[in-house]
């Protein structure tokens, strides 16, 4: 798929090979929270499109990009770079770098993505967020987990190894750790759901 942009969160580093670093290198524009501009510089040689973000942890500006400082602080610097994305008509989006370093803001971003409706790619797999019917190709036996943060949340799906028809999720983590049964899968939902495929 191509995208808009790439937003990338400064958590760890992207590493070289994975689909989260291919998809910074052929990003058409990477908008970079806060500090983690220095780090794009220093892997990548050039700068981002724009830094976005309070400002708090990017050490200097690079040359070239825009640079958008947010002093919300009921917000995090991941949400003030979607939302700038978004202010600018760019809708498909996908997060690198949300993950490592802290497992806190690993889960932040995370359920900030579902509520944001925008794909976190991270070294392990992705987090995509679902509303209402979703499909995804993968390859049988990839591990695929769902987290309904609503109770009230009803599914549907095909290609599960343990279906989720009649689940009731008491818990947010009542539907993790199934596997792909075939080589797609499909959920329908009533409420926002985040699930994580595998790589």
């Amino acid at each position: 798929m191509s995208y808009d942009a790439v937003v990338l969160a400064n958590g760890e580093f992207p590493k070289k090979g994975g689909a989260a670093w291919d998809m910074l290198a052929g990003a058409k524009r990477v908008v970079a929270c806060d500090g983690a501009a220095d780090a794009y510089v220093r892997r990548f040689g050039k700068s981002p499109f724009a830094v976005v973000g309070d400002m708090d942890s990017v050490k200097w500006f690079p040359e070239g990009s825009e640079v958008v400082r947010v002093a919300d602080q009921e917000s995090n610097d991941l949400e003030k770079a979607v939302r700038w994305c978004r202010a600018r008509g760019w809708r498909r989006l996908v997060v690198v770098g949300a993950s490592g370093r802290r497992e806190d803001h690993l889960l932040g971003n995370a359920f900030r993505a579902l509520d944001l409706g925008v794909e976190m790619v991270t070294e392990f797999g992705r987090f995509v967020p679902v509303r209402g019917k979703a499909s995804f190709r993968v390859a049988k036996g990839t591990a695929v987990s769902v987290f309904a943060p609503d109770r009230t949340t009803r599914m549907t799906s095909k290609g599960l190894e343990w279906p989720l028809d009649g689940v009731e999720f008491d818990s947010l983590y009542r539907a993790t750790l199934n596997r792909a049964s075939a080589s797609r899968v499909s959920l329908t939902s009533t409420s926002p759901v985040l699930v994580f495929v595998a790589s």
